[in-house]
């Protein structure tokens, strides 16, 4: 076999060592490994993990939100979270309004993906950009940690952002942080404050 072709052929194998296994199977081979349908019920269907997602639905109110995306300098911010959940359950949708200066909306989808075994969140705004974060429970501080990239347009540098919901003290309370995470292992919190649950009054008898 002469050199170019025995690099060729190592080239080749490194790359299918390097594909993922789903990569490498074959139509014929992904219909005979199929599960049941009851297979994926069970993966798929909801679980504990919505539950926690549950947790979250409603109105949400943050009078004292401390951040600093607007520039250099700490401002205060309000914010009304409305969420609610869509799809028998399976996802949160919640829409945002934050009050500083004028009204900046935006949308923010979660959900949990039982074949994947993680939560994920996508971001939507006035910004074309968006941000997916996958996500994950932490049990002992019971909190949702969200991790995702976000790339500045203008540096072209790239940035993870950490989002992290910790519940409590009680049902009708958590905690939200934002925050950048740098190449040299530096961070920045950009978001820091306290919701509240904003309960409607009983209907008159």
């Amino acid at each position: 076999m002469r050199k170019s072709s025995w690099n060729v052929w190592l080239g080749a194998a490194a790359l299918l060592l390097a594909l993922p296994l789903a990569a490498q199977q074959t139509a014929k081979e992904a219909d005979k490994e199929a599960g049941t349908h009851d297979q994926y019920e069970k993966l798929l269907r909801k679980s504990g993990n919505h539950e926690i997602l549950h947790r979250l639905e409603g109105t949400w109110r943050a009078e004292n939100l401390k951040t600093l995306i607007y520039g250099p300098k700490e401002v205060i911010m309000k914010d009304t979270l409305e969420a609610k959940l869509i799809y028998d359950g399976n996802f949160l949708e919640t829409h945002f309004a934050q009050e500083l200066g004028g009204i900046n909306k935006g949308t923010t989808i979660m959900g949990y993906n039982g074949a994947d075994k993680h939560f994920w969140r996508l971001f939507l705004n006035a910004d074309p950009r968006g941000t997916w974060s996958t996500g994950v429970y932490v049990r002992s501080k019971d909190a949702l940690v969200f991790r995702g990239q976000e790339h500045d347009p203008v540096s072209g540098d790239s940035f993870e952002k950490r989002e992290v919901y910790t519940f409590g003290p009680d049902k009708d309370k958590f905690h939200f942080e934002l925050f950048y995470e740098f190449a040299d292992g530096s961070e920045l919190e950009v978001v820091d404050g306290d919701y509240t649950r904003v309960k409607t009054a009983p209907p008159p008898q």
